[in-house]
């Protein structure tokens, strides 16, 4: 979201940004970009002002912070969070009421041409529902797709106010199908835009050079989780590291823990195995630099970002060949070096079954072999791929494509 804004202030249009942040969240967003902000209770707060780096269209009641942690897109989220699943009548009615405020403040300061809503899910139903008479674009990230089908408890209400939405877009045509099938839209208001990576961050200048007898390099980023498959990971790279005639290696995982039984596990990691925590983007794209491969093992995702970013740096991703992303990637990247690990058996749609999870192992081991051999003798990463198509700005034109000239229809 904040890229988009971004890239749209660098055309010159006028922006207005609603947000569900935490009172110690900072936001960063370009100069004459107001921001209205929700708040959602913080258990770690201090109980100061809340920090923005834009301008704030906060009403004092608007700073009153919603009784509850933020609401994840995921179920499980690299900090305090409640899953919208467990959204009660009246802890729906205080999200309504806490952004329906803003958005509605929003709306009478800017008399926006178009709001565009991220995640085809509550939110979005919501400004449908209050909204009936401004043209609504609507982005999907995969995850809103995933909370369809498991919050009973607001499928119902979302399904018809997402259907009347004027645009939906996908990341692939794979997620395009399942906006269609689940929502039940007509094909003509849903297309596919992709994804973008921020160029500027993300390239190999001062990029650090492996030395020839120094262990192949690996980072792992993103949230440690089993629905990322990182304990399958971390197992098919411990039987490596026990492999006689295995060239040696290193891994490094950047991201937040929420799960406890995992993150005590990672007190006892091996001495190839280095866990950051968090990281901030430029730290990331620092990390991916100085790595050889990346490893996405993933059960579930929209379109990984990330992937992008590790090619854009230099290094080799490995991921899960997650449905519509190999395609999607193959047509808008030049000389993909990406490597594919197969999909395993799924009993949901982010957990394998035992059998799954068995094979995914198995065959994380032996990509994982072939590849860090690979860089390791030299093989790897050769030509690097060309990225260059799928900035930011090029992202933000494809939208604004989609989006009609409708102030004089009103």
């Amino acid at each position: 979201m904040t890229e988009l804004v971004r890239a749209f202030a660098r055309m010159g249009h006028s922006q207005a940004v609603v947000c569900g942040i935490f009172p110690s969240d900072a936001v960063d967003f370009p100069e004459g970009v107001a921001c209205y902000p929700v708040f959602f209770r913080e258990k770690s707060a201090d109980g100061g002002e809340p920090y923005l780096a834009a301008p704030c269209k906060a009403s004092k009641a608007s700073i009153d912070t919603l009784p509850f942690p933020v609401v994840g897109m995921s179920d499980i989220m690299p900090y305090e969070s409640t899953r919208y699943r467990d959204l009660t009548p009246p802890m729906i009615s205080q999200f309504e009421e806490a952004f329906i405020g803003a958005v509605s403040r929003a709306v009478e300061d800017l008399d926006p041409d178009v709001i565009i809503c991220h995640h085809l899910f509550l939110l979005t139903a919501l400004v449908r529902k209050h909204f009936p008479d401004r043209k609504i674009l609507g982005i999907s990230h995969g995850t809103d797709l995933r909370q369809m089908r498991n919050c009973d408890n607001l499928r119902d209400m979302v399904r018809p106010l997402i259907h009347d939405i004027d645009m939906a877009l996908a990341l692939h045509d794979e997620q395009r199908r399942q906006i269609i099938d689940i929502f039940g839209m007509d094909e003509s208001k849903v297309a596919v835009i992709g994804s973008g990576y921020n160029d500027k961050l993300f390239n190999t200048d001062g990029r650090t050079p492996r030395g020839s007898k120094d262990p192949a390099r690996i980072c792992y980023a993103g949230k440690i989780s089993r629905p990322k498959g990182v304990p399958e990971m971390l197992a098919a790279l411990e039987r490596l590291a026990d492999e006689d005639g295995m060239p040696p290696f290193e891994l490094t995982m950047a991201g937040g823990c929420q799960d406890e039984v995992l993150k005590a596990s990672l007190d006892s990691l091996p001495d190839y195995v280095t866990w950051l925590g968090q990281i901030p983007q430029p730290a990331l794209a620092e990390l991916l630099r100085r790595s050889d491969i990346f490893v996405l093992p993933s059960y579930f995702e929209g379109l990984p970002l990330v992937l992008i970013e590790a090619m854009a740096s230099g290094a080799v991703p490995v991921s899960t060949d997650l449905p519509g992303v190999k395609d999607w990637i193959d047509a808008h990247v030049g000389g993909s070096n990406a490597v594919y690990v197969q999909m395993p058996q799924m009993k949901s749609i982010d957990e394998p079954t035992d059998a799954g999870r068995d094979a995914f192992v198995d065959d994380l081991y032996s990509v994982l072999g072939s590849v860090i051999s690979d860089v390791y003798e030299g093989r790897l990463p050769g030509r690097l791929p060309d990225t260059s198509g799928i900035t930011w700005d090029g992202l933000a034109g494809t939208v604004l494509s989609y989006i009609p000239a409708v102030r004089s229809e009103r």
